[in-house]
């Protein structure tokens, strides 16, 4: 499946931003794989009519206004377009409705744009409901044009255009926007996002470089629970069921929301004190904090390489002859049944230790987060399920933990005043919730016999981890 990805505004649209070698292409639009889209904009005979009614410009027009009010720097994204590339065209297989009302609008606000009248619509239909629906928007927008030009901005919303060689990708893609199968995920849209940022002359290099990071999904998802569960601002995560709120979560925090800017990478600096008042600084971070703000473009893209490199290093393929304790736990502890939601937040809290301490006591560190992050799966009766782990992190904020401390020493005094407790129940048959005591058991060397999981299994662990013996 050849697909193209890319961020385009409403006034590339109808300027002849794409039209790639046109006289009218003053502003092309690149795709992610550093090539110019080019096309004309065509709406396919066989798409259903143009169809919007009061109600959908109405509730278009709302959002809009609403989102420039609270954000008033920020780009309102419209979804996406599917796009079929043929013959020098670009044959529109979904977002005909979205792209003829801002037409309509741009004929009404912005006259100086040209591009839109390539459009064309014969079905009666069409023509039908375009006649009332600029009657509709001119009535609105005389009822205060200043306001309406001011909001209605084509520069700050943006779409992001997904071109398809073939027509059969294009209706596969169209077919499964809400359902499962092939869909654009997060980290694809933000791509297309950053890439345009960047200077047009870098952009083949930057797309290059996102390339090889591969799947970035799993990294981002560690992210944004570092980024969304914490204390001063926590937010609710959508479940990983809600495939649209997840997307959507992913384009807002790591595209839409991110300023402009240089690159920057924030970190703390210690600063030493001589007897005589002299101060020397030394800056221990090299990289990125998980939770620092983010400048679209080249700082988004190096933010998200550096975990990247962090989660495979240390994760995902590990190989650390140096740190060899560490890279057996971890190994061992990727292989447990029934933790895949306990998993997620330990990557979140690992990601966040290492980029704050790099590898210092990191064996010790990855134990004490076990103990604590885990610890859902001896105090619940059952299955761990996936919104229980938000609560936990409300009730007991161990990202928060790690992100504040200074030192791991510091952070070592927060997880080890956590209070681990068994619940006893469905111990006595071979219930996934023994079987992984039995695990710890082992790995940790308790000594521990089955009977002696109820009241001594929490002690024993504990002692082992917070007591030194690790």
């Amino acid at each position: 499946m050849s697909v193209q990805v890319a961020t385009c505004s409403a006034a590339q649209l109808f300027s002849g931003g794409l039209l790639a070698g046109h006289a009218l292409a003053t502003d092309g639009v690149v795709s992610s794989s550093g090539s110019l889209i080019g096309g004309e904009l065509r709406i396919p005979e066989y798409q259903r009519p143009y169809c919007w009614q009061d109600k959908q410009l109405d509730g278009l027009l709302a959002d809009i206004q609403s989102h420039a009010e609270r954000h008033t720097d920020l780009p309102y994204y419209l979804g996406s377009l599917i796009l079929h590339q043929e013959d020098g065209k670009l044959n529109i297989i979904d977002g005909q409705q979205r792209i003829t009302t801002l037409a309509l609008m741009a004929c009404l606000l912005d006259t100086s744009q040209p591009q839109f009248k390539e459009l064309v619509y014969e079905h009666p239909i069409s023509q039908q409901q375009i006649k009332h629906n600029l009657k509709w928007l001119k009535q609105r927008f005389s009822e205060n044009a200043e306001k309406w030009q001011s909001l209605v901005d084509l520069g700050k919303l943006q779409f992001t255009l997904v071109i398809t060689q073939s027509e059969d990708d294009a209706y596969r893609f169209f077919e499964t926007q809400n359902t499962g199968g092939v869909r654009l995920g997060g980290p694809d849209i933000i791509k297309a996002h950053h890439l345009r940022a960047v200077e047009k002359v870098h952009q083949p290099q930057f797309a290059k470089q996102w390339e090889a990071l591969g799947t970035l999904d799993c990294t981002v998802s560690a992210l944004l629970k570092g980024r969304y569960w914490q204390g001063v601002r926590p937010r609710i995560l959508p479940s990983h069921r809600q495939k649209k709120q997840v997307r959507d979560s992913i384009v807002a925090e790591l595209a839409q929301q991110t300023g402009d800017g240089e690159d920057v990478g924030y970190g703390r600096i210690r600063r030493y004190a001589g007897l005589g008042g002299e101060v020397h600084l030394q800056a221990d971070q090299q990289g990125y904090e998980v939770r620092q703000p983010l400048n679209a473009g080249i700082n988004s893209i190096r933010y998200l390489s550096y975990f990247q490199r962090l989660y495979k290093h240390y994760w995902q393929h590990p190989d650390l002859p140096h740190l060899r304790g560490y890279q057996q736990f971890v190994e061992w502890l990727k292989g447990l049944e029934g933790c895949g939601y306990l998993q997620g937040l330990y990557e979140a809290c690992l990601l966040l230790y290492i980029s704050q301490f790099g590898e210092s006591q990191l064996e010790r560190a990855a134990k004490k987060l076990f103990r604590v992050v885990y610890s859902r799966r001896v105090s619940n009766q059952k299955a761990v399920r996936e919104n229980s782990i938000a609560a936990f992190v409300r009730e007991h904020p161990v990202l928060d933990w790690v992100a504040l401390s200074y030192t791991p020493e510091q952070c070592f005094r927060f997880l080890d005043a956590f209070k681990l407790s068994v619940d006893p129940s469905n111990l006595e048959t071979e219930s996934v919730k023994k079987r992984y005591m039995n695990q710890v058991n082992r790995q940790f060397e308790l000594q521990l016999d089955e009977a002696q999981y109820k009241s001594e299994f929490a002690n024993a662990l504990t002692c082992k981890v917070v007591g030194g013996e690790l």
